[in-house]
């Protein structure tokens, strides 16, 4: 099926060149030059080749379900999700979102132009591995640019204030540190968290600021480059949601990374200091997106670790880090506060 796909991604890509870059000469060719294996989708990157250069396009091919539907739904919810967003872009002249080229959702395709960039997690990673990485600064300018680029985002898609339900949210991270309890958290960790978050939600605000959420603002999806900052995954994409939902999951995923030995706290807290003084957030709203984060971090536990059965040990050991872990960034996060 994805072969088949391609070919048709291909062929418009030959048909429509001169349409999608105009600014170009003569159409010379259209590559497909490899491809990455998701675990629900394939990524195929293509070059296409004119006579005075070449442009990068990004194919994203969804793995078929049994009657295709889904891979159909998912494409089509995808593309018109970074419709919405370059629309935005276009007219807030806000950079860092590909445009989409084409509409091949029936196939199970999203395409659209490649963005270049290298990850923030792996910049987080060298710094974390290699002597000296960090010394120039990228470590800290990659974090405000990506800081800086959320909040032009939210500023752009703005909404009015949405309610905000102190008691739900209390409510939800109760059923969270159930399900982590059977996954082995322990009751000390648990007691810690839901007093925390409590205390913290007790003197909470009954609105909150709203705006369309990206909902996987991860360091992985979070491309750094010399342009800036750059984001091309837009499948769970919400028009309208919490703002602090962004934030809190990007500082979740970078504390995440603090799991692996070599990611010592300095360095983690430097990545978050800098993001959310880029992003604006004010102490009142870090007390509360402290709260956030917890959940992130609880849904993470709870989701547990994608692995196939047959590797029982994977898992366990996973489990046994994150429990670690979760303990830990309790009693930093949530100590204080109780």
């Amino acid at each position: 099926m994805a072969e088949s796909a391609m070919d048709q991604v291909v062929a418009n890509l030959r048909e429509n060149a001169a349409r999608y870059y105009p600014t170009h000469s003569e159409l010379r060719n259209v590559r497909v030059i490899g491809h990455t294996p998701k675990s629900d989708h394939y990524i195929y990157d293509i070059v296409i080749d004119f006579a005075d250069g070449n442009e990068r396009v990004a194919a994203k091919v969804y793995r078929p379900s049994k009657n295709n539907a889904q891979a159909r739904d998912h494409a089509t919810h995808e593309l018109n999700n970074l419709r919405f967003a370059f629309d935005v872009a276009e007219e807030k002249n806000l950079g860092g979102i590909p445009r989409p080229l084409g509409d091949f959702s029936q196939s199970g395709v999203v395409v659209a132009e490649k963005l270049n960039g290298l990850p923030l997690q792996s910049i987080v990673m060298k710094a974390a591995l290699l002597p000296g990485y960090s010394d120039h600064g990228l470590l800290t300018v990659a974090a405000r640019y990506a800081g800086e680029w959320l909040k032009q985002f939210h500023k752009a898609t703005v909404e009015p204030a949405m309610p905000f339900d102190g008691a739900a949210m209390q409510a939800e991270l109760e059923s969270l540190c159930t399900n982590c309890k059977g996954e082995g958290l322990d009751d000390q960790s648990i007691e810690m968290i839901l007093t925390g978050t409590r205390s913290i939600l007790g003197k909470g605000k009954k609105s909150l600021p709203a705006s369309a959420v990206l909902n996987d603002y991860a360091p992985l999806n979070v491309l750094f480059s010399e342009q800036g900052i750059g984001f091309a995954e837009y499948g769970k994409l919400e028009r309208k949601g919490y703002s602090y939902l962004d934030v809190a999951y990007f500082m979740a995923c970078i504390e995440a990374l603090e799991k692996y030995p070599f990611c010592d706290r300095d360095l983690i807290g430097e990545v978050q200091a800098a993001f959310l003084d880029a992003y604006g957030a004010s102490a009142a709203d870090e007390q509360l997106l402290r709260v956030f984060k917890m959940k992130a971090l609880l849904s993470m536990f709870a989701a547990g670790r994608k692995v196939r059965d047959s590797a029982l040990r994977k898992r366990v050991m996973w489990a046994t880090v994150m429990k670690r872990f979760i303990h830990q960034a309790a009693q930093r996060s949530m100590a204080p506060a109780a």
